[in-house]
């Protein structure tokens, strides 16, 4: 039996270090070198930073079309029951925040942002030319579309939330302010429809909206209407055999008296509409504007001169890297020819 632990059986390993020296001096980056790399292409890193930003200033003076916007501001205005008033004046102290009952989104966003007042405005003022003006032969005033399903309609237009390319609102939480904007090609046409976006929210406040106020004011109108004529037929009429004046008397007290009860119901119906009514103040009112907010063309151009820069020195030192990897591979093939011979 063989002794495996025997020193005669024993291997010798020996321990090499774990990379070759002198082997991580050929990674090291020479700034001299790169410097000469960069210095060789000059001309080429010039040629191709004025080609590129000839290219850009081309297109952004030329051939971007100039963009205008015009913008607008509002105020919500919301009159509040005297108590919910100063509740609220109370909770706004503290050092929380606390939301009060009915305090929620305001009705002017939730108009503004629906898909309602995007399909009243362009229907009313057939805004599908403009937002196709693309597909929109203004000569001859129809779609350059040969297949009709392909042709701009009004579904397609809200499916696809074109309106949202010209249009935005948004508000501030803190002062409650709402910005409005609309931009496109025409200075004019972009105050123009702010002006008909603010008569349309206006139009809805006044005349759709429909809160539990207004609803009782409307009940309250219908009754009164009713009992109005049930007075007036009472008092046309003329005592007789099966009408009696007590009778007759009797009616027309009872029809008084429901009469005079709502008017007086009435009165405080408009009055408790009138205070939720939420309406608004215009702050800033459209404006026509006279430079275009894009594109900024220098803007295009600088940024097209710094990254056609970078390109051109990336595709230097690209391109050196493979010179390298060609000539290291030239060696190895030779030394490899030599063997098989």
């Amino acid at each position: 039996m063989v002794d495996t632990n025997s020193p005669e059986k024993k291997e010798i390993i020996y321990a090499y270090p774990p990379f070759p020296v002198g082997e991580n001096q050929d990674d090291e980056i020479d700034l001299i070198e790169l410097w000469r790399l960069v210095w060789a292409g000059k001309l080429f890193i010039i040629s191709f930073v004025v080609f590129c930003t000839l290219i850009a200033g081309v297109v952004s003076f030329v051939f971007l079309p100039k963009m205008y916007k015009s913008t607008a501001a509002l105020i919500p205005v919301k009159q509040e029951k005297s108590s919910l008033g100063a509740l609220g004046g109370l909770i706004g102290n503290l050092p929380f925040p606390i939301a009060l009952p009915g305090q929620g989104t305001s009705n002017i966003m939730s108009f503004l942002e629906s898909r309602t007042m995007k399909e009243r405005l362009i229907t009313k003022y057939n805004l599908l030319p403009v937002l196709y003006s693309d597909l929109w032969n203004a000569e001859k005033k129809s779609w350059n579309v040969d297949d009709p399903k392909k042709k701009p309609t009004l579904i397609k237009a809200l499916h696809a939330k074109i309106l949202d390319g010209f249009f935005s609102v948004n508000q501030d939480k803190k002062t409650d302010l709402i910005n409005l904007s609309w931009s496109g090609e025409e200075p004019a046409f972009c105050s123009l429809m702010l002006e008909r976006i603010i008569k349309e929210l206006t139009f809805f406040l006044e005349n759709e909206y429909d809160s539990n106020a207004k609803r009782e004011r409307e009940f309250v109108e219908e009754q009164l209407a009713a009992i109005t004529k049930e007075l007036e037929y009472w008092e046309r009429q003329v005592p007789s055999e099966k009408l009696t004046l007590s009778k007759i008397t009797r009616e027309q007290f009872v029809s008084q008296t429901v009469y005079t009860e709502l008017r007086k119901q009435l009165e405080l119906a408009k009055i408790s509409e009138a205070k939720e009514l939420e309406t608004f103040k215009v702050l800033d009112k459209p404006y026509i504007p006279e430079k275009p907010f894009k594109p900024n063309k220098l803007l295009i151009v600088a940024l097209s001169c710094i990254l056609s820069g970078f390109i051109a020195l990336f595709g230097i030192f690209f391109l050196n890297f493979i010179r390298n990897l060609k000539k290291d591979e030239t060696p190895v093939a030779e030394s490899r020819k030599q063997r098989t011979c």
